[in-house]
């Protein structure tokens, strides 16, 4: 519940109780954890007045998470054992990030109403899915808003090195302190999926590569050559020993560069690819810095579409839940015409079915991955 929804408080709760929100006739809304900091100072965790907000209701809440996401999407399975457990509001518990890579969970607490309530979660998300260590995963800004501090730091179980699981069939191995958000972007599994049907025969860019998810699956799917690049020297090497270890590193050719930089000077030298990926990080992380993060897309995907063959795809990619999905596909297509070229939409992907986002809450589909063709 956003703050100008909000006439009055009553009772003087404290940061992270548990509060009940009434209209203005005094009938029952939904019971939540309070957050007076936040833009949204009620993360409403259930819509039942007969509910207690305890450990055996985050237990039960994260059960029917797992129990879905095994029934319906079949999630872990033998190709895949890295997934999303929790996604927040869409789970019904806002303010709560679980991903699972194998043996591991790696827990994101968003809320001082989660963060107080820690060691019940850490347990229940341990029973539920059997993993023998669970992470908790610091989240610098939301924490600062929040008012409480959190350092990434092994909470249960054996402590670990390096992350490992699989996705569609690859083994991979990120390693643990170096990652960036939880340790890897599962969100992307369908858009990658997708890719490798175009790859057959295809010259490849896969730029802010992190650890090769994209460039693998374009060497999986037949491509001739992949170029892959991300500044991160973490990263690069994760994506050389799954490229090792699938035997696909003579076709994956990994580059330790800053991608802002290396896409001109690819442009100055005229190399073309058949299928140029990028996928940035945020540029757009609120409201207030859409206009820099559109002159930011802009500027990048003007750069990679001029390093597109005539009749290739522009795999273009936005994090950025500020700036809504039309506006993202505007922004590209300016930025085609600044190259002289012209895109059209063939397919806008999405974060995967295991980040799911009530019906109510647009702004939770955040990913866009467009792929263009260029002419």
């Amino acid at each position: 519940m956003y703050a100008q929804a909000i006439e009055r408080i009553e009772g003087g709760p404290a940061a992270g109780d548990v509060v009940t929100v009434v209209d203005a006739r005094g009938q029952f809304l939904g019971r939540g954890f309070y957050s007076p900091k936040s833009a949204i100072p009620v993360r409403i965790l259930t819509r039942h007045q007969d509910d207690t907000i305890d450990a055996a209701f985050l237990g039960k809440a994260i059960e029917d998470a797992a129990k879905w996401r095994r029934e319906l999407l079949r999630l872990p399975n033998n190709d895949t054992t890295g997934y999303r457990l929790i996604h927040s509001e869409g789970d019904g518990l806002g303010g709560l990030v679980v991903d699972i890579y194998g043996d591991t969970a790696a827990v994101q607490l968003l809320t001082l109403g989660m963060k107080v309530r820690e060691a019940d979660i850490f347990a229940e998300v341990q029973r539920v899915t059997g993993v023998k260590t669970v992470l908790e995963i610091a989240s610098e800004r939301t924490q600062r808003l929040e008012g409480f501090e959190v350092k990434t730091a092994v909470v249960r179980g054996p402590e670990i090195t390096t992350l490992n699981f699989k996705e569609l069939g690859f083994t991979h191995e990120v390693v643990f302190g170096e990652a960036q958000k939880t340790g890897y972007y599962f969100d992307q599994r369908d858009n990658r999926a997708m890719l490798e049907t175009f790859a057959k025969g295809k010259r490849v860019l896969d730029a802010f590569c992190y650890t090769g998810a994209f460039a693998l699956a374009a060497a999986r799917g037949g491509a001739s050559q992949v170029v892959a690049v991300d500044a991160s020297a973490a990263a690069i090497a994760s994506a050389a020993v799954a490229a090792r270890h699938h035997q696909l590193d003579d076709k994956i050719e990994l580059v330790r560069a800053d991608v802002k930089k290396f896409l001109p000077e690819m442009a100055e030298k005229h190399d073309e690819f058949d299928i140029v990926i990028i996928d940035p990080p945020k540029l757009a992380p609120t409201a207030r810095h859409v206009e820099q993060g559109r002159k930011a897309y802009r500027r990048l995907n003007s750069t990679a579409a001029k390093l597109v063959k005539k009749g290739g795809l522009l795999v273009t990619c936005s994090c950025s839940a500020a700036m809504r999905p039309g506006e993202f596909l505007r922004t590209v297509g300016i930025a085609a015409r600044d190259s002289g070229r012209n895109v059209a939409m063939l397919h806008l992907g999405t974060q995967g079915a295991d980040h799911p986002v009530p019906a109510s809450f647009p702004e939770g589909r955040y990913l866009k991955c467009a792929f263009m063709r260029v002419t």
